[in-house]
């Protein structure tokens, strides 16, 4: 017999109110989820048919290990009151029982299978559990409206000035895409005016860059191919964050291994940081700064990544960004920044450019 773990939860806006419900199975390797929606339910409803609809997947009798947050689903088998109810004509006591035909169902499709009902602390640490809660909750708030309206209308005149507060709360999201280098989650955020609007955000865990300028005023630059451009682009050295790394760890880090230059990290200075794309992406960019506390050294670059060091006269290197001969926002930024450092900001006449 094939054993099947579940995981199931259901959510309600309101009780009564909207409601969604999911379910997760997992076979092996292979995970499926269920989802659904119900415009008038209860939580207690939904935490039952997400048990319903995940048992209701399997084609053929199966061991099951089930998993809920609901004591009112687990309970309802482990302490043998759903045999009790039945028994007694779906009463408990003198009142009948509430959901009987979710039950009823429930326990037609336990005696298909072996079932061990397993309850697990909602909102905690178990991975299952959440993603369950996420899609319970995205399956109602997709449907949700602001006071009965379409959710995109808004008592705001959008053709005058807007002076109220800015401040969106996030009602639900859900991740759609998990890569090496970023995610990729859709959120429905509730606006000040009470609206509610899809948003689309690539989540990424940031990146550091580092302008750095030997004693001669060289700066050393890397230039390699940029997929997303579709050219070649030279740029300051960079490279996003791994979690929980340091910004300033991680720009000493780029800067040898894509140049092989070595620099004192105590000489390093922050320059600022931003956002390059704040409408869609949460990555943020560390800039710094280090002059002349530097020496040359051998680069490790990643596997598969192929870049060459080029260094040039500072001095012309901020001529081509005034040019707009760059168009890598970090390193406009960086080197922009740079210039009026104190060490940078008296240029040197006839400055040249050298290519190594």
């Amino acid at each position: 017999m094939k054993h099947v773990d579940i995981y199931t939860d259901g959510a309600c806006k309101g009780n009564p109110g909207p409601g969604g419900y999911a379910a997760i199975l997992i076979y092996g390797k292979k995970e499926i989820e269920i989802t659904g929606f119900e415009p008038d339910t209860t939580n207690n409803r939904m935490e039952l048919t997400a048990a319903i609809k995940g048992l209701e997947a399997l084609k053929e009798p199966c061991e099951v290990s089930l998993f809920s947050d609901s004591s009112y689903l687990t309970d309802a088998f482990n302490k043998s009151w759903i045999y009790n109810w039945e028994n007694n004509g779906w009463k408990s006591g003198k009142s009948g029982v509430k959901n009987p035909d979710l039950f009823k169902h429930l326990l037609e499709l336990s005696r298909k299978h072996t079932i061990t009902w397993i309850h697990v602390k909602g909102h905690a640490d178990n991975d299952y559990n959440n993603r369950c809660d996420e899609l319970a909750v995205n399956e109602y708030t997709k449907h949700l409206t602001v006071d009965g309206s379409d959710e995109n209308t808004s008592d705001v005149d959008r053709d005058a000035p807007y002076t109220g507060p800015l401040e969106e709360t996030v009602v639900s999201k859900k991740k759609r895409f998990s890569g090496k280098v970023f995610n990729v989650e859709e959120r429905v955020v509730k606006l000040s005016d009470g609206s509610l609007k899809d948003r689309e955000i690539v989540v990424h865990n940031g990146g550091s860059a580092i302008v750095a300028v030997d004693s001669d005023r060289k700066i050393y630059l890397v230039r390699q191919f940029r997929s997303a451009a579709g050219k070649t682009m030279l740029e300051i050295p960079a490279g996003k964050l791994e979690k929980g790394e340091d910004p300033l760890n991680a720009a000493v880090r780029e800067l040898h291994e894509e140049t092989g230059i070595e620099a004192d990290p105590a000489s390093v200075r922050k320059l600022g940081e931003f956002y390059g794309t704040p409408g869609y992406c949460s990555e943020v960019i560390h800039l710094y700064f280090v002059y002349s506390h530097i020496k040359a050294g051998n680069p490790h670059r990643d596997k598969g990544e192929l870049l060459r060091c080029e260094s040039y006269d500072f001095d012309e290197v901020l001529k081509m960004v005034y040019e707009g001969r760059f168009q890598d926002a970090k390193t406009v930024i960086g080197i922009t920044l740079a210039a009026s450092m104190p060490e940078l900001s008296d240029p040197r006449p006839n400055s040249g450019t050298r290519d190594n």
